[in-house]
């Protein structure tokens, strides 16, 4: 029989949800699959976000895989509570009172990880920020430099008039002397040269003559040479040492503007509009009337140090003309030199400033980020995500991630009662009815309630199979076992209790028992989780089961 025959097989769809705890607990240091010892939630993101990458291509090639809808849960952030005053309301008045409630710091903030990872904006989109802001100052640039550019050939084309000039007219004047036209004399009258006495006057002339148009050669090379870069040496450092002090011009000229655009820019990234038609609002006449005064002000500045580095330099140059009896146009020299000076200094400027300006906008984006944390939480902990597992890119942020996985916004408290009631909404929303529905719970068990157990109850009751994945260095179940240890620590045993029971008919125990942890019949679905290679080997058998 052909197989292109057989019926397609049929997968009955799958809601999986995750809690990941991201407590103060969860900070300590865990080992990744590269062996590097990091924060414990660090190593988790690293391994859901490459499932995710991984579960994308499987998809790309078996577009007939089974479906999978996911959500995810955090519980752990912080958010501050503002200050706020009490009210009295009696008698149907708004009489405020003295008494003011100072801000405090709410640490048992339960988020939707998904809806944050959308909210938040990504590598991939602060990239293209980045590309679009580099694309539009490059073109603001190219218009108003268009009077300091300067051909390529300015170098060499000053080396060979100063080499040209010397020389020309260092032998001119060499034969237009005294010993020069009386060379040109004896060289001309063969008979005289019968005299020895002339002769030898004569072969001793030319002798001269040699070795000073050698001399002359010589220098003319050496010197066109040298004088061009010591001026580029002095025009390199008329950057150097004002640098600083153009990079400080450059952010005070710009700061305003970039923290209105990045405010602008983030807020539309976080109402979901895409990175690239966000651009579409950016002040295009502000911006090129800001980068004319940068270039004006650049200009105006090094403009007396080109003049003081030509009036410094052609002292040097003075000597050696005088030197070899040669001569230079002062004018052309004087504008050679300071079109060499300027154009070393810009060619060092137009980077520079290029360079500077993105640096300003990444630190007003990340300024203006960490700004917008909390009211991205606070966004994230009122919206309830579901997406096809297809099509998640990331499960948690990866983008702006040293401010994210930080005191500021986790490592809190673990309120896992709460979460789990949160959770409980997401698997009895009437279009999943006919889902299998799997929770995954990532932690360590140092939970700051104890009524969890009776809410994961109710959920195994309502068809929910659910999967504790614990975490910690100290082994305490390499199998699946009936009953916990009497020596376990408290949280592990609330997970052991709070997890499902191993069935032959269950799916979930069917996809671990690919594993190579043992998984039995009637033993509770509590695994311990090391390193992240096991966690990984659990997502993939829960996640691409086929």
């Amino acid at each position: 029989m052909n197989d292109n025959s057989l019926p397609p097989k049929s997968y009955q769809p799958t809601l999986v949800g995750f809690v990941i705890d991201v407590s103060s607990s969860m900070r300590r240091n865990w080992k990744n699959r590269d062996g590097r010892r990091m924060p414990q939630i660090e190593v988790i993101k690293e391994a859901l976000n490459r499932q995710a990458k991984k579960i994308k291509v499987l998809y790309a090639s078996k577009p007939d895989i089974k479906t999978v809808d996911l959500f995810c849960v955090g519980m752990g952030f912080r958010r501050p509570m503002k200050k706020w005053q009490l009210v009295d309301l009696a008698n149907n008045r708004e009489i405020p009172q003295e008494q003011l409630i100072e801000s405090m710091t709410d640490a048992t903030v339960v988020c939707d990880i998904l809806a944050l990872t959308e909210i938040i904006p990504t590598k991939v989109e602060l990239q293209e920020i980045e590309e679009r802001i580099s694309a539009k100052w490059s073109n603001y640039s190219s218009q108003i430099l268009q009077k300091v550019n300067f051909r390529d050939s300015l170098y060499d084309d000053f080396v060979f008039y100063i080499r040209g000039s010397l020389q020309t007219t260092a032998l001119k004047r060499l034969n237009d002397s005294f010993r020069g036209n009386l060379l040109k004399a004896l060289i001309g009258r063969t008979l005289w040269l019968n005299n020895r006495w002339l002769n030898h006057h004569t072969q001793k002339l030319k002798k001269w003559k040699a070795e000073t148009e050698k001399r002359i050669e010589f220098t003319s090379f050496d010197e066109s040479f040298s004088y061009t870069e010591n001026i580029k040496q002095a025009a390199e450092k008329i950057f150097q040492n004002n640098a600083d002090k153009y990079e400080e011009y450059i952010r005070q000229t710009l700061d305003e503007f970039v923290s209105q655009q990045s405010s602008r820019i983030l807020e539309l990234l976080t109402l979901g509009h895409a990175a690239l038609t966000v651009f579409d609002t950016f002040d295009e006449n502000k911006a090129y009337m800001l980068a004319e005064k940068i270039y004006g002000h650049l200009e105006e500045d090094i403009q007396p140090k080109i003049t003081g580095t030509w009036i410094f330099s052609r002292r040097r140059l003075k000597v050696i003309t005088r030197a070899i009896k040669g001569k230079l146009n002062d004018k052309k020299v004087e504008d050679f030199t300071k079109q060499v000076v300027k154009k070393v200094v810009w060619d060092e400027l137009r980077p520079f400033v290029k360079i500077k300006v993105i640096d300003i906008f990444k630190d007003a984006f990340k300024k203006k980020a960490k700004e917008r944390f909390y009211e991205w939480i606070d966004l994230s902990t009122s919206r309830e995500i579901v997406r096809s597992i297809k099509d998640i890119a990331n499960i948690l942020p990866d983008a702006l991630e040293q401010d994210i996985y930080s005191d500021d916004f986790m490592f809190g408290a673990t309120p896992i009662y709460n979460t789990l009631k949160k959770v409980s909404l997401r698997f009895t929303d009437k279009r999943y009815a006919k889902h299998q529905k799997v929770l995954v719970i990532i932690s360590d068990g140092e939970f700051t309630e104890n009524a969890a157990p009776d809410v994961a109850n109710l959920l195994r009751k309502s068809g929910v199979t659910i999967v504790n994945l614990y975490i910690s260095n100290k082994n305490i179940a390499s199998k699946l076992v009936e009953q916990a240890g009497k020596s376990w620590p408290i949280g592990a045993k609330m997970m052991f209790e709070m997890s499902s029971i191993s069935a032959k008919e269950d799916g979930v125990s069917h996809a671990l028992r690919n594993l190579e942890y043992r998984i039995e019949i009637g033993k509770k679905l509590f695994i311990q989780v090391n390193h992240s290679q096991a966690l990984e080997d659990i997502l993939d058998a829960l996640l691409i089961n086929e």
